[in-house]
């Protein structure tokens, strides 16, 4: 099948490829008008073991439990090994290995000596696809290396769905192969499968995908947050810029990524904790700088003996957009409510 669409040029130039073969004309014409030297692999009958990464002891391994492959073919990334689909195949991923099994009439992988636009060039390694005799893909799950089995069922597969494409994100190139690792992941553990659509996937696919593009992956302390811009402008205007600035971080690294979180602050405690090394009082004007720029709100009062005072991150407020490097909106004739503020 013809490849070059998406944005790594692995997605496919034809719409009807999942039915009967193609012809090759229909192959080569869409890669002569496309300019493209991908082709790919339909996994009808077949099993690919895709290895993210190209590790000499993670091939053995794998090779060890699902038999020996005849054909290696060496990705950009890591390495193909080619079976005959004979049994379902385990969810790898689930047991914490950089490991896909693609198969399947929906399957596909970019075929050896496919040069993509980026320079990325799929190899052969070992053996030669079409004249080696595959294997059938064997699968023996022990004690040590167990595949998960349990259904997951209906009213769980989607926020179980939303988990898998967090988790595998970073290990694939494009929404199109993050789609299709959801629908194996749908078809091989979800009870039901059939009455999830396509469609779904594709949605949840272009979502995480529109994630990772604007850095909004949250996975512990693995991840990054963000700053806007705007707050730090405000809070140079201050005497105390540093000590504000220093306490904005730390607020939205510990309650930026759930939004609407009330929480105290208890500055001994965070002092005590290591979370900051700044005095008590020092801490004290930090966030009163912050409220005096609305990136803090009071949300609670203290009442002696039971409840602190908590607080909660805002979000910029009008009147921030005064700031130096910003050019204030033109305002339309009666756009200001009377008495209030532009």
């Amino acid at each position: 099948m013809p490849l070059g669409g998406g944005a790594d040029g692995k997605g496919p130039l034809v719409e009807a490829w999942t039915g009967p073969k193609l012809a090759l004309a229909r192959v080569l014409a869409p890669l002569y008008r496309a300019g493209s030297q991908v082709y790919g692999i339909r996994l009808d009958g077949l099993a690919v073991i895709d290895c993210d990464t190209d590790s000499a002891e993670l091939v053995a391994a794998l090779e060890a439990r699902f038999g020996p492959s005849p054909v290696h073919v060496r990705t950009p990334r890591g390495r193909h090994l080619y079976y005959r689909a004979t049994t379902k195949a385990p969810n790898l991923r689930a047991e914490g290995l950089p490991v896909d099994i693609k198969t399947g009439p929906r399957g596909y992988v970019a075929g050896p000596w496919s040069i993509r636009r980026d320079g990325g060039i799929y190899s052969p390694a070992k053996g030669l696809l079409g004249v080696d005799t595959l294997p059938p893909l064997r699968a023996i799950v022990t004690s040590e290396n167990r595949a998960v089995s349990a259904a997951i069922p209906a009213g769980h597969r989607h926020v179980v769905l939303v988990k898998e494409a967090i988790k595998t994100l970073e290990l694939v190139d494009s929404a199109e192969e993050l789609e299709a690792n959801l629908a194996a992941f749908r078809d091989d553990l979800c009870e039901d499968a059939v009455t999830m659509p396509d469609s779904e996937l594709r949605a949840l696919a272009g979502w995480a995908w529109t994630v990772r593009l604007e850095n909004r992956i949250f996975r512990g302390r693995n991840s990054a947050l963000s700053i806007d811009r705007l707050a730090l402008d405000a809070l140079r205007r201050w005497e105390n810029e540093a000590d504000a600035i220093a306490l904005y971080l730390l607020l939205i690294d510990r309650h930026g990524h759930i939004p609407s979180k009330r929480f105290a602050l208890d500055f001994t405690a965070m002092r005590e904790s290591g979370l900051t090394r700044l005095s008590v009082p020092r801490l004290r004007a930090a966030r009163r700088t912050l409220q005096a720029v609305e990136l803090v709100q009071l949300v609670g009062n203290y009442r002696a003996g039971s409840v602190h005072q908590t607080f909660a991150l805002a979000r910029l407020r009008p009147g921030m957009a005064d700031a130096p490097n910003i050019t204030p909106m033109p305002k339309r004739k009666g756009s200001t409510p009377k008495g209030g503020r532009g």
